[in-house]
């Protein structure tokens, strides 16, 4: 059995010599290659990387002249590799080499996925600072709620598998998250994934890729991922979000109508409810007209349908704001007087009753199935995905 060990590169011309050197310490009883696969770096990592391969037959190089980007760089050497199992691995030396012979022995064992972890018993950050472990630990949690991922470390980039199963999901990855880990379990969804603790070296030549670019791709990623895991619906979340768009609009205008007028009773809650009503079916209409995806923009029966929809929830509203106006502001031993306390308990009691219609109304959307016209969604049509 082969070991395909990829490095992808970006700057990394003074530690490439130094990579090849311990990795071949580490797996000096396996059979193993090196694939330096190199975004065209403006230090010449990639001449570097030629003049080791010529002298060493373990070595070979692959530089990339377009479409520059860590994932892709991993995928395509994946796809150049010419063992049975592939490892990624970091350039810059973080990643200590000497783990892979372990690593390569869980995978032996059974384990589909083994990855080199920060964050198991026996493995460490090293010398990170307070703002470097917060960063690394919302990310972290981001990924196990979001995508269901139960690994402690899975932001880490150093970690193998074999090449047949890459092969298997290689059509559905998309290479321009920010890590190809998180993009590789969602679509391999592997049985067993197994961690070897390592600690984390700092870096000694270059400098770090982390910034706040790759911080949002990191985020688009763990958002399109959302849309094909099993573990959370992107579709209530996407519910919530426009949800707590038509609430805020909600308190908006019934904090106007309690200001501007001396309509206060369950009419103001009405009010305000098909105002944020027609507002956000407003919002709705124009951003899927924007995406191209909006069939007419000034379509009344739609408007309409969507008004019916909401009918139930809009009653419920109504009702429970007036319930608890009468329960709360005529309540024996509460006195709110005039002014700003009755005015925040009327808010409170529009807030609470705005939740109450919706849950309602998301129970009844459970329990029937509505006809395409009625239904209403914040979020424009899906894009195709990329393919490569």
């Amino acid at each position: 059995m082969k070991l395909s060990v990829i490095s992808p590169t970006l700057n990394e011309a003074e530690n490439v010599p130094r990579l090849v050197e311990e990795l071949g310490l580490a797996l000096r009883d396996v059979d193993y290659e090196i694939l330096i696969v190199d975004d065209n770096s403006p230090d010449r990592t990639w001449s570097v990387a030629h003049e080791i391969a010529a002298a060493n037959p373990r070595v070979r190089t692959l530089r990339r002249m377009q479409n520059p980007g860590l994932g892709l760089a991993v995928m395509d050497g994946f796809a150049a590799a010419e063992g049975d199992v592939v490892a990624c691995i970091d350039a810059d030396l973080q990643h200590d080499p000497a783990i892979l012979s372990k690593m390569l022995q869980e995978f032996d064992k059974g384990a589909d996925v083994v990855v080199g972890s920060r964050h198991v018993q026996g493995g460490s950050t090293g010398d990170w600072d307070r703002l470097r472990r917060l960063q690394s630990w919302l990310a972290t949690r981001t990924a196990q709620f979001f995508l269901g991922i139960r690994l402690k470390d899975p932001m880490s980039g150093y970690f193998l598998f074999s090449r047949k199963d890459f092969d298997g999901v290689k059509e559905d990855l998309n290479g321009s998250g920010f890590k190809i880990l998180l993009e590789i379990l969602a679509n391999l969804r592997p049985e067993q994934v197994t961690e070897v603790p390592y600690t984390f070296r700092s870096r000694t030549r270059g400098e770090s890729k982390l910034s706040n670019k790759v911080i949002l791709q990191y985020l688009q990623q763990v958002w399109r991922l959302c849309g094909s895991s099993r573990h959370f619906s992107i579709r209530l979340l996407k519910s919530a979000a426009g949800g707590a768009v038509e609430t805020l609009l909600n308190l908006a205008l019934m904090a106007l109508l309690l200001v501007l007028t001396n309509v206060h009773n369950w009419r103001a809650s009405a009010l305000a409810c098909l105002g944020a009503m027609g507002l956000n079916y407003f919002l709705h209409q124009a951003r899927a007209c924007a995406a191209g995806a909006g069939k007419d923009f000034r379509n009344q029966n739609s408007y309409f349908s969507y008004l019916l929809m909401s009918a139930a929830g809009l009653l419920m509203t109504t009702i429970s704001y007036a319930g608890l106006c009468r329960s709360l502001l005529h309540a024996p031993l509460v006195h709110f007087g005039s002014g700003a306390p009755l005015f925040f308990a009327r808010m409170s009691c529009q807030f609470v009753a705005v939740l109450l219609g919706m849950g309602f109304n998301y129970a009844l959307n459970r329990m029937f199935d509505w006809p395409a016209p009625v239904r209403l969604n914040w979020e424009a049509p899906a894009k195709a995905p990329i393919l490569r």
